[in-house]
């Protein structure tokens, strides 16, 4: 059996510790404590610990006020992409509750008072477990920059009922759009993202190529207009060992601005099967999450928003 470490801390609240039940991912008895602490420093088990608490059917359980210990913070920010800090309450440092008191009795409250079984709260009605969750926290639902979602901008708390990236992006972003549209959320602009026309991917190369075989291995030459006999060539015709030579009028350029200058660039395509030269290379884009090629033009545009509960949106949690 798991020995439980539970703390007595000052305004009267207990405070269980949570490193036995990360190692084990078990989730202790929603009754135990009236928080949970995060005292464990396997980020990746934290994660998986958050996740289950996140997607558990129990409004005493996924409502619960979870902290993480800010000795932990050092560890944690070396994994970044599993945005541990916005899967819980964030942190605390040295136990100190005095500040965060007065917002964990109000989730408190309202965990009793909302405390009706899983019905109320079932799992497939993921707007109204996200919905009441920001509410109890009074906090907007934000988006956050990741390298672990799919297009670059994540709202990790609703994006964890999902294992795969893909469905994560998709479902939430659905669910979101939907209660903006029915009046449960209010929406504030705050990006423009260009992702994937395929798979939703943020994750693009964008690079110049061959405008005739498509090529990317390509390479910038230098123009030079000698002014004398107004012979214009790439720097490379004009070499003969540290010297610029013309080689229309075999005279040596030395001074740029007074014998010659640089108008601007070509590019030549190092293919050995095209090696065209050409001054406006075109625009690719590579996709690296499903390697599909297109131009900046086919990309799709996405709005982000940050999202702030309605008044309907409440009025439903409360009743």
């Amino acid at each position: 059996m798991m020995s439980e470490k539970i703390l007595n801390l000052d305004n009267g609240i207990t405070a269980l510790m949570l490193e036995e039940h990360i190692d084990h991912n078990e989730i202790p008895d929603a009754d135990s404590a009236d928080i949970w602490i995060v005292n464990n420093e396997k980020a990746w088990n934290v994660r998986k610990f958050l996740i289950s608490v996140i997607r558990h059917p129990d409004s005493r359980v996924f409502l619960k006020p979870i902290f993480l210990q800010k000795n932990f913070k050092k560890t944690y920010k070396e994994y970044k992409s599993y945005n541990l800090k916005h899967l819980c309450d964030g942190y605390v440092e040295d136990l100190n509750f005095k500040n965060k008191a007065g917002s964990i009795q109000f989730i408190l409250n309202f965990i009793k008072k909302s405390n009706l079984g899983p019905a109320l709260f079932p799992e497939n009605n993921l707007l109204k477990r996200i919905l009441a969750y920001y509410y109890s926290r009074d906090k907007n639902i934000e988006f956050y920059e990741s390298s672990d979602s799919l297009s670059g901008y994540s709202y990790p708390r609703a994006e964890a009922y999902y294992d795969s990236t893909a469905d994560a992006y998709t479902n939430t972003r659905q669910i979101l759009n939907s209660a903006y549209k029915d009046g449960f959320l209010d929406r504030h602009y705050v990006d423009t993202s260009h992702i994937c026309k395929k798979c939703s991917s943020g994750f693009l190369n964008y690079r110049e190529e061959c405008p005739k075989c498509k090529g990317h291995n390509l390479q910038a030459r230098v123009l030079i207009h000698h002014f004398r006999c107004a012979f214009v060539a790439t720097e490379n015709i004009f070499q003969q060992g540290e010297k610029l030579i013309c080689p229309k009028c075999t005279t040596e350029l030395k001074n740029i601005g007074v014998d010659y200058d640089k108008p601007g660039k070509i590019f030549y395509c190092k293919n050995h099967t095209c090696q065209n030269e050409f001054q406006k290379p075109l625009i690719g884009v590579h996709c690296i999450n499903c390697k599909t090629e297109q131009t900046p033009s086919e990309l799709n545009l996405e709005k982000i928003y940050n999202y702030e509960l309605t008044h309907k949106a409440i009025t439903e949690i409360l009743n």
